[in-house]
């Protein structure tokens, strides 16, 4: 078969999902095909850890289809930092982020960008 791509030769093709109007950012594909990003947070006392959820992998995982709301997400993560410590790890929460400044650029130059505003000399 030519053109075809063979899971164990390369990657599965990722088809997004269309996306139509009124618009409802319920599922991880339209996450993905709105360029949105999701981010971690762990709200247990003394903790703090945050971080991006790699969404792609997600996908992968779960599906395309699988809803974003707080409770369908939670059975699949926990803070491995209050793991670690033999805390509670379960007490976190989600951030959905368009993509837009300061959440569009890469941490590096995010990063960047925050020290030089730190030694006073804007790029």
């Amino acid at each position: 078969m030519e053109g075809v791509i063979a899971p164990h030769i390369g990657p599965m093709p990722f088809h997004l999902p269309e996306i139509t109007y009124p618009l409802s950012i319920d599922t991880i594909g339209k996450l993905l095909a709105l360029g949105h990003e999701v981010t971690i947070h762990c709200h247990e006392y003394g903790c703090g850890h945050s971080g991006r959820v790699n969404l792609v992998q997600l996908a992968r995982k779960l599906g395309m289809d699988h809803p974003i709301l707080d409770n369908d997400l939670k059975p699949h993560f926990c803070c491995s930092r209050c793991r670690e410590a033999g805390r509670v790890s379960m007490n976190f929460g989600f951030v959905h982020h368009a993509l837009t400044i300061p959440f569009s650029a890469w941490p590096r130059e995010r990063e960047e960008e925050r020290q030089a505003v730190i030694q006073g000399r804007r790029r």
